[in-house]
Order: C-alpha cells, then structure tokens, then sequence
C-alpha cells in the first residue's frame, strides 16, 4: 500500500508523540507498504519514503501571531495545499488528531481516497485542565466540537484506549465497527537493559549521581495530568527522614516545568533533584538504565477519561525498571504481571509508601525488573501494534 501519514506535530521535539509517528512510519515500511509523511521539523527527517516538510520560516502573519500560533496556522495552510498536490500518489490519507482530520477531509473527497483518524488523546479534556477562565472553557467546547467533526469525517478510527472509544461512542455516536483500539507500544530493539558499566558511569558523573545512590526516574511531558506535584511531595516526605543518598531524575520538558523547578527551590532539597529538561531520545534508554525505581503518578481526571497506554511505563519495564504507577483502567498489567506497584491516583501518602517499600526492599526491585522486559516483549512491541494498525489499513484499501 502506498500510505501518507499526516501530522501538525514538530517532528523535531523529543516526545512521546513524535515517537509513536515514527514507530508506525517505520514499522509499516519494514513491513513492505511505502509510506509519505507531511510534517513540520526543523530539519530533514529520513524516516518516511518522502518527507514533505511544512514547517513555516518566514510569514506575513509573524506580526500578528506568536511564534506558536503562526507556526499551526502556516502549517495548517501548507498541510492542506500539499495535499492537494500529492494525495493522488497514495491510497489511504492517515491522520494523527483531529486538527489533521479536519485538514484532509476536502482533498480526500476530491481524490476519492479513504481516511484514517488517529486519536491518541482527547484534547477538549486536557484543555480543561488549564484553567478554569471562561474563555478557556469556550475554547475546550470549540476543540470538543471539532473532534467530533473530525470523527464524522472519516473512514476509520484508530483509538489508543478502550476509554477513548467509548468518549467517541457516548459523546459523537460514533459506531463501534468504526473504531479499532491500537494501544502504544515499545521498541525493545532500543528498550533494553544496559550492562555497560563504563557508559553508565560516565553518564551517573554527567548528572552529578554517585555510584551510592539510588535515584527515582520520571521520563514524559511535565504536564498537569502527569501527577508531577505528586511526586514531588511524596519526594519533600521522604527526604525529610534523612535519606542522604536518594536521588530524583526528572527527564522531560512541558508547562509544568519552571513551577517544579521553583516548587523544589523552595524545598531546601535542591541538590536532590536534577531537572534535564529535553534530551535526545537514543539517550533515554541510558536515563532510565541509570534509575533504580521509574514513577508514572498519573492524575484521575484526565486519565481515568481517556485511559492510559503510557510509552514510558512500556520502556521503564523493557529496560528491567520496577515501576510505581497510578491505578487507572488500563494499567492493570503492572501489578497483575508482577513488574510493579500500582497507586491511588493523586495520593502523597500512597506513592510515599509505595516508594519507602522498594527503597528498602532491593531483592524485590530485582524481581520486578526481571519480570518486566518479558512483559514489554510479548505484549507491548511496536512489532504487533504496527500489524493492527496494517489490518485496518488493508480492510480499507
């Protein structure tokens, strides 16, 4: 099949998204289908057979939008128009988010070509969490209605959770033979347990980690849903009981990040906290090989809405890290198949517990990483989500 993936993401950021684009462009290509990207980036990309770049440079409406607002208006106009000018070289238009939906559904009219919407999140949802203004709240109906048109307009849903096709269901009346549920997954090639102690090593002296200490991982967006507060809390707790060689990794950018840094400034425990905002991702793998114990303390509201299907729980557990994480539908897994704890959602005291148990307790941290790079491989490699995602593609074409 000849695919065109399209996506007003910035390939160019190191985040879960652009992750999940490229592990499906390359998935499906390994598995025969030529595939087209339509992204912005500020640089070449070779992950797709053609790359057309949308990223905007230079634009009239550079004195009337911020940098953010011009760079998804342009690129708006520029999705659109080239598809106009490429859509008839493929069979099937496959869309991440609704935004890129709403863009494809005149030129896939026009060429007759068949539409697939990928729903990784529901942003009405997550717009809410931003505040509690009115026009913030006019703004969440806005995007509310335009995912449901986005729904409407294709051929094909392609959810992420169970909890996302029954919003889609309840909310747009969208039919369930409509929907197919397409979890994330994890790249084992890459995921993997490191046990080159020299690389290690000179990566623990680059964060100013000693050999001696035990070190908390957070990897992901610093965003509201992500639980950070939590964490942090749960953090300032146990910290106080004069645990002198604790550490705690927080690996990632978001709107979060400069209240967190701020938060722990004003903690008086600094120097236990090391913040590296945004890194390459072929050195994540690295990151969390160094961690004793990886968190993901996702909040209830959005979550529990949406469900979950966390790349990084799927990577802390294909690289042997036992992992503390909400109890939210979807995260079953972790304490049935033994890779881990699992927490009630926005409680300091349940993840303070939860982190004193495996501190103390290394024989069942050892347990716990053994038991989850068997778990990241038979049931979360992008190997068997590319071979769903490939069915639906081909029950269309």
């Amino acid at each position: 099949m000849k695919i065109l993936y399209i996506t007003l993401e910035d390939l160019s950021l190191h985040k879960g998204s652009v992750v999940h684009i490229r592990e499906v462009i390359e998935g499906l290509q390994k598995r025969g289908h030529r595939v087209g990207l339509i992204g912005r980036a500020q640089t070449k990309l070779e992950i797709a057979y053609h790359f057309h770049n949308i990223h905007p440079r230079t634009s009239f409406l550079s004195k009337f939008l911020s940098p953010k607002k011009k760079a998804y208006v342009v690129s708006s106009i520029l999705l659109f128009l080239a598809l106009i000018r490429i859509v008839r070289k493929y069979d099937i238009i496959y869309a991440r988010d609704f935004h890129a939906v709403i863009i494809a559904f005149l030129p896939r009219l026009m060429f007759g070509r068949k539409l697939v919407f990928e729903i990784n999140g529901l942003a009405n949802e997550e717009q809410k969490l931003k505040g509690h203004s009115f026009c913030n709240q006019i703004l969440a109906f806005l995007i509310k209605k335009a995912e449901g048109m986005a729904v409407r307009c294709c051929n094909r849903v392609v959810s992420v959770t169970q909890q996302i096709s029954d919003y889609l269901a309840k909310n747009f009346s969208c039919p369930s033979d409509k929907i197919r549920i397409v979890g994330n997954g994890v790249n084992i090639q890459r995921f993997h347990q490191i046990y080159d102690e020299a690389l290690l090593s000179s990566w623990r002296k680059r964060l100013g980690i000693t050999k001696d200490d035990l070190v908390v991982a957070f990897v992901g967006n610093l965003a509201p849903w992500q639980g950070m507060n939590i964490l942090l809390e749960s953090a300032f707790q146990i910290l106080s009981n004069e645990m002198q060689n604790l550490k705690f990794l927080i690996v990632g950018e978001g709107i979060q990040k400069d209240s967190l840094v701020r938060k722990v400034f004003d903690s008086g425990h600094t120097e236990k906290f090391i913040f590296t905002g945004m890194v390459e991702y072929e050195d994540i793998p690295i990151l969390i090989n160094i961690a004793d114990i990886c968190v993901a303390p996702f909040i209830s509201r959005r979550n529990q809405t949406t469900g979950v299907s966390p790349l990084k729980v799927f990577e802390y557990m294909a690289c042997g890290k036992p992992v503390i994480c909400s109890r939210i539908d979807g995260l079953e897994f972790v304490e049935v198949e033994g890779a881990g704890r699992l927490i009630d959602p926005e409680d300091v005291t349940s993840l303070e517990k939860a982190l004193y148990d495996l501190i103390r307790n290394p024989r069942e941290r050892e347990i716990m990483g053994q038991t989850g790079p068997k778990v990241a491989r038979e049931r979360f490699s992008w190997e068997s989500k590319v071979i769903k995602i490939e069915e639906v593609l081909e029950g269309l074409a």
